[in-house]
């Protein structure tokens, strides 16, 4: 089941891309007219996972109400140990431009609400537990144009959540509950 996951989700990131395409094609980072689209994807790390760190993919799109707020979705994926979490959630972001820089250098503080799927074993114990939970990730992110088309970007996000359970092994309780999860994503905006 677990590996069945994981190759889902591999294999709807080219699908995305494909359906993103028309974005990417018309995209120019450095125009957030309202009434826009943008999207991105990073590649990072989630710390205080129940095993550990783990390796980490995130995607995003975003609609630009105003020049300063957009509102998308978030998808984030962790899971190269002996756990896999795939987490959705819609976002709000507020951006700035930070003055006297050369090219757009964004500030961007975001917050929303989502679902969390976990399935995670214990590699100690052999525990094992899937669960499900509320997923509020709040972030900050940096975002920097390195062309008209192209943003490189560094966030940081705070996954809150209710995750996991305490479950017996033998004679041994294994506490598996997680709460708040952090995440670094190195990525690019179209």
């Amino acid at each position: 089941m677990r590996r069945a996951l994981g190759v889902l989700a591999l294999a709807l990131v080219p699908l995305i891309g494909l359906i993103a395409m028309p974005i990417l094609v018309r995209a120019d980072v450095t125009d957030l007219t309202p009434g826009r689209w943008s999207a991105g994807a990073g590649v990072g790390f989630w710390a205080n996972t129940p095993d550990g760190v783990e390796f980490g993919l995130e995607g995003h799109a975003e609609y630009f109400w105003t020049r300063t707020f957009s509102v998308g979705p978030l998808a984030q994926y962790a899971g190269a140990g002996n756990d896999q979490l795939v987490g959705v959630s819609v976002q709000a972001k507020r951006w700035w431009v930070i003055p006297g820089t050369r090219r757009p250098v964004r500030l961007a503080v975001q917050g929303g609400l989502g679902y969390l799927w976990a399935d995670f074993e214990d590699a100690d114990t052999g525990a094992a537990v899937t669960d499900s939970s509320f997923l509020i990730p709040l972030g900050i992110a940096l975002d920097y144009a390195v062309s008209r088309r192209v943003a490189v970007t560094v966030e940081v996000l705070v996954n809150l959540t209710s995750l996991g359970e305490k479950v017996r092994v033998g004679d041994r309780e294994v506490d598996l509950r997680t709460n708040v999860m952090p995440a670094l994503y190195l990525g690019v905006r179209f």
